[in-house]
C-alpha cells in the first residue's frame, strides 16, 4: 500500500492526468493488512513506532491476507491515524480523486483476529473484542482527515467494514454479493435499512461480485444502481465480465439509457444529498418513510423511494415482464414513461419489458434535471432544468435548489446559491422563484418544462404573465 509498481505504472501522476482529462477519476483500493516485509517503508515506520495491535504478551500480531503475512495498524491510536491520514498524501500527489478502504473488519484468511488482541486506546489497553465493530470505522476516520489536509475539497471514501458514525467518514457498499436474482431481491431491504441507520450513502456491487452474471440480470441491477446513491459495477477476478458492454448491443443500449438517466437525475440526487446532510433523511428510502398512514407500505420492499419525489419499483425476478406496483396513499403518481397519472392508494400492473423499469413521479411536486453528459464536468452547469409534474387535481408544491462548487467545504461559509420554487395550480399557474446568492458561479438560464399541463390555462411567472411554448419556459437569469 502507498506504493506503485513501477513497471506498471512508470508515471503515476501522467497516468492519472489522462484518465482526468477522459473525465475518469481514480479510487485505489487499499486494506489495513500491511505485508510484513523489512525494508519497506510502512512495514518499517510501523514496527519502529510500534504503531501494529500486538498480542498478550506484546508480540506483533500476524495473520495472512493478500500480501502475505500481514500486521494491522492499531487504529485506536490517535498517532497511528495521523500517521495513516500522512501516507495518504502520496496517493494524493499521484492525482488519486479517493481511496476505497476494503477488507477492513479486518479481514485475514487464518480465521478472524482473536479477542485478545491489544490495542492503545490513547493510553486505555483495550482488546478486539471490545473494539472490533469500530475498526473499520476508526480507519475510515484516517483516511478522510488525511484527505482532507492534503486537499481541502470533501474526501471520497468507501467502505467495507463501518461503525455508528461513519456517514461523516465514507460511503459504504453491502459488500461481496453473487450475480444471483436472490442477492438482486435482498439488494434493495439492505440499502433501504442502512438510509434508515444513517448511512444514507450507500450501494452495492452491480452485477454481483462472485459467480458469472448474465444479460438479463445486469440490466436490470443496472437499473436499480441508477437510483441508488453509491452506483458500481463490481465483480471478482475469474467471473465473466459485466461491464455494460460485455453483452452485446441490445443489452449495452438498455444499460446507456439507465447510465445515462443517472445523470440526467444527478442535480436531483445532490439536493437530496443536501438535504440529507441538514436532517438525515435517506436518499433510498422504504414507502413507510413517507407514508406511514398508508399500513399496506409496511411490508412493502421491492420498491423505494429516490428522494422525496420519485418512486422506484424495479423488476426483481427472472423472466418477468411486469410489475405488480403498490401507489402509496397520499398522492397521486405520474408514470415517469407515458405521463399517465394515478390515484395513490391502489395496486396497478405496470408493463416491464427488459428496457422499461417502473418510474413514478409524485404529482405536484419538482425534478431538478441535467443536460445530457458523460461525466461530471463535462459541461458548464449554466442552465437548470426544472420539471414541473402538475396533477390533474388543483393544489400547490415547492423545491429548494442548491448550487455550490460541489468539492470544497466553502458552503459552509455560506458560499452557495439557493433556489426556492412554488407553484400553485388553479384556475391559473403560478409560478414563483427567490434566490439566495452566495456562490460566484449562478445559472445564466432556468428552462421549466411543465408535464400534464391544460394549455387552456394562463401561466404566470413571478407575478407576471408568460407563455409556454410547447410545454417550456425559458428564463434569463
Amino acid at each position: 500500500m502507498f506504493t506503485w509498481d513501477n513497471k506498471k505504472f512508470e508515471n503515476p501522476k501522467d497516468f492519472t492526468n489522462q484518465l482526468k482529462e477522459m473525465g475518469f477519476k481514480v479510487v485505489t483500493i487499499i486494506d489495513p493488512g500491511v505485508k510484513v516485509d523489512k525494508g519497506y517503508k510502512v512495514y518499517d515506520e510501523g514496527i519502529k513506532n510500534g504503531y501494529f495491535a500486538t498480542d498478550k504478551d506484546g508480540i506483533v500480531y500476524k495473520n495472512v491476507v493478500w500480501p502475505g503475512d500481514s500486521v494491522f495498524p492499531d487504529f485506536m491510536n490517535s498517532n497511528v491515524r495521523k500517521w495513516w491520514a500522512n501516507n495518504q498524501k502520496i496517493m494524493i500527489d499521484a492525482g488519486v480523486a479517493g481511496i476505497w478502504n476494503d477488507m477492513n473488519e479486518p479481514a485475514s484468511f487464518n480465521g478472524p483476529l482473536p479477542d485478545d488482541i491489544i490495542f492503545d486506546n490513547d493510553g486505555t489497553i483495550v482488546t478486539h473484542k471490545e473494539i472490533h465493530n469500530v475498526y473499520g470505522h476508526m480507519m475510515d476516520k484516517a483516511t478522510y482527515d488525511g484527505i482532507k489536509e492534503f486537499t481541502g475539497k470533501r474526501p471520497f471514501v468507501v467502505t467495507r467494514a463501518c461503525y455508528a458514525g461513519t456517514q461523516k467518514y465514507a460511503t459504504v457498499w453491502t459488500g461481496d454479493n453473487q450475480s444471483t436474482w436472490e442477492h438482486l431481491r435482498m439488494s434493495l431491504p439492505m440499502l433501504m435499512n442502512l438510509g434508515l441507520s444513517g448511512m444514507a450513502f450507500c450501494g452495492t456491487d452491480v452485477g454481483g461480485f462472485g459467480h458469472d452474471c448474465t444479460a438479463e440480470l445486469l440490466s436490470r441491477w443496472v437499473q436499480v444502481g441508477a437510483f441508488t446513491p453509491l452506483f458500481r459495477n463490481h465483480s471478482t477476478i475469474g467471473s465473466r465480465e459485466q461491464e455494460p458492454w460485455a453483452f452485446g448491443n441490445e443489452t449495452e443500449e438498455i444499460n446507456r439509457k439507465y447510465i445515462k438517466l443517472r445523470y440526467k437525475f444527478l442535480p436531483y440526487l445532490y439536493d437530496m444529498m443536501h438535504k440529507c446532510e441538514e436532517n438525515g433523511a435517506p436518499i433510498i428510502r422504504p414507502l413507510l418513510y413517507d407514508y406511514q398512514n398508508d399500513k399496506k407500505t409496511y411490508e412493502i420492499n421491492d420498491e423505494f423511494l429516490f428522494g422525496d419525489n420519485i418512486l422506484v419499483s424495479p423488476v426483481v425476478e427472472q423472466g418477468s415482464r411486469q410489475k405488480l406496483v403498490y401507489l402509496p396513499e397520499g398522492n397521486n403518481w405520474i408514470d415517469y414513461w407515458t405521463g399517465t397519472e394515478f390515484e395513490g392508494g391502489q395496486y396497478i400492473i405496470k408493463e416491464a419489458p427488459l428496457d422499461i423499469c417502473p418510474i413514478y413521479i409524485k404529482a405536484m411536486s419538482i425534478i431538478p434535471t441535467s443536460k445530457d453528459v458523460n461525466y461530471i464536468g463535462e459541461k458548464d452547469n449554466e442552465c437548470l432544468n426544472l420539471n414541473i409534474y402538475l396533477s390533474n387535481k388543483k393544489g400547490i408544491g415547492n423545491y429548494n435548489n442548491f448550487l455550490d462548487d460541489g468539492e470544497s467545504f466553502d458552503y459552509k461559509e455560506g458560499k452557495f446559491n439557493k433556489y426556492e420554487f412554488n407553484f400553485e395550480l388553479g384556475e391559473a399557474l403560478n409560478i414563483e422563484m427567490k434566490e439566495k446568492i452566495g456562490y460566484e458561479k449562478v445559472y445564466k438560464e432556468i428552462e421549466i418544462i411543465v408535464h400534464n399541463f391544460d394549455c387552456s390555462k394562463k401561466v404566470f411567472f413571478n407575478g407576471n404573465e408568460v407563455e409556454l411554448i410547447d410545454n417550456k419556459l425559458k428564463i434569463k437569469l
